[in-house]
């Protein structure tokens, strides 16, 4: 779901046309919940803000409570809290993530689900799913793959104006089963009116406060039932993924001084139908928070944004610099400033503020799978004040970052990462963790390298197009 404040709302599949008509709720609020990276690990006490204005929306629950979570993990409040809204008689439901096989990424999912009883997910759909991507033709790239990557491939050409055209292709590393999709929203609906989400898993991490994240929070039966028909679909009806079905145009709410507008991945296509059109519309400043950017359309926006005279500047994830599809290296080829955080914690934050005017928020990264396959709900709000409270919070991330990392990349297991190497998390996803990794020796071995790209001159062409690759890529910069 997208949830953007803004005064017209695009026709389906150009970003602009058609308008939904404007919903107003006078007595509704709305507050943003920004979390700094906590340099002290995970942690399993609800002390943060995020954490305790969900503990203490599921406490304020009379009737029903209603939540989509990736999964559960080391938040013993926040199930404690569950648990007691099920005693006093409130009708919780709920749906997780589960991949084809049946398993969950977050450790306590299993006996979270078991404690509170019929909690749902797509695990079924996730299989057919698989089964039908076993049975589909073998893809055919335009361009040859990276040496040593063997996932599907990523042609790219990026059209630098005078300054030529930038080529790569990316992949990753690994070969990538087809039909994978992931529930990966991070919202709570309660008594029909307070709604609780974001980019905040309930983890030690998440909620915990390790990583850096948002939340919105949102007093709005108009808003809340939009989310409660999301849930429907999923709890009720098992659809997931591209199962689902749109519920039309957009919902448009204004609450106060912010509007806001609701969608929902897959089926609303936020980053085709919103979140590139605000891009493509900025004026003055974008400021990007992200964990994984790979959208190879929103990249060449950014790009465009930066040559036609906008500010652009981007912090990423350390884990997420390290991925074959990543695009912040092409982002710094044309110019912008790109920094790769170096906390241990996560930068898990899928947002972006625009020109003062525009907070994008939600579950959603910056990819063609969150955009295209998941379950996410993205927020976007256009409120002047909490474009300032997030900018503020912006530039207090950015400069805590060294700007060494605006050309370099940090391992995330290492040294070089804040905590990474005494938090007892296995940062890179390499099944090691700390003392055991490579990276937190005395030693530590250099990054893999980053699929190559190289900028050409244009001559006389008019657009810049993958095929103008002779060959595969050396190393570009």
């Amino acid at each position: 779901m997208v949830v953007i404040a803004t005064g017209c709302s695009p026709a389906a599949g150009d970003g602009e046309g058609s308008q939904a008509p404007v919903v107003a709720d006078p007595s509704g609020s709305i507050r943003l919940l920004l979390n700094a990276p906590r340099g002290v690990g995970p942690d399993t006490r609800c002390d943060t803000e995020v954490c305790r204005a969900l503990v203490e929306l599921i406490d304020r629950a009379d009737k029903t409570l209603d939540f989509a979570v990736y999964g559960v993990r080391g938040q013993p409040a926040v199930v404690e809290a569950l648990k007691r809204a099920q005693a006093r008689g409130v009708l919780v439901r709920g749906v997780v993530d589960r991949d084809a096989e049946g398993a969950n990424y977050y450790a306590d999912t299993d006996a979270v689900v078991a404690q509170l009883g019929d909690v749902r997910d797509d695990g079924e759909v996730d299989r057919r799913r698989a089964e039908a991507a076993a049975r589909a033709r073998p893809y055919t790239p335009r361009c040859a793959p990276p040496a040593g990557f063997l996932g599907p491939v990523q042609c790219l050409a990026y059209d630098l104006g005078p300054g030529g055209c930038l080529l790569a292709a990316h992949s990753s590393r690994e070969p990538i089963e087809g039909g994978a999709a992931i529930m990966h929203d991070k919202f709570f609906v309660i008594d029909g009116r307070w709604v609780w989400t974001g980019s905040t898993n309930v983890s030690d991490t998440g909620t915990g406060g390790y990583n850096a994240n948002l939340v919105t929070v949102i007093d709005s039966r108009r808003v809340a039932a939009a989310y409660v028909r999301e849930l429907d679909q999923m709890y009720e009806r098992g659809r997931f993924h591209g199962d689902k079905r749109s519920a039309g145009p957009p919902l448009e709410v204004e609450l106060g001084d912010a509007r806001i507008e609701l969608m929902f991945s897959p089926q609303d296509s936020p980053i085709r139908e919103r979140v590139r059109p605000l891009v493509k519309g900025a004026r003055e400043r974008i400021d990007v928070a992200v964990f994984f950017l790979t959208h190879k359309h929103l990249t060449a926006d950014l790009i465009a944004a930066h040559l036609r005279g906008v500010e652009v500047r981007v912090i990423l994830d350390a884990t997420a610099a390290a991925n074959g599809f990543t695009k912040h290296e092409l982002l710094r080829a044309a110019g912008i400033p790109v920094k790769v955080e170096t906390w241990g914690g996560k930068m898990h934050m899928k947002s972006a503020v625009i020109d003062g005017e525009t907070v994008i928020t939600g579950s959603m990264n910056w990819t063609s799978a969150g955009d295209d396959t998941n379950d996410e709900n993205v927020v976007i709000v256009h409120s002047e004040a909490m474009a300032a409270q997030y900018s503020a919070f912006f530039d207090q991330l950015w400069a805590d970052i060294d700007d060494r990392w605006l050309t370099a990349n940090p391992d995330p297991e290492s040294r070089d990462s804040g905590t990474a190497c005494s938090d007892g998390i296995d940062n890179d996803y390499d099944g090691l963790a700390d003392a055991e990794d490579p990276g937190c020796g005395d030693d530590p071995p250099p990054l893999p390298a980053l699929p190559p790209w190289v900028i050409v001159d244009k001559g006389e062409r008019m657009t810049c197009e993958p095929g103008m690759m002779d060959g595969p890529l050396a190393r570009g910069g």
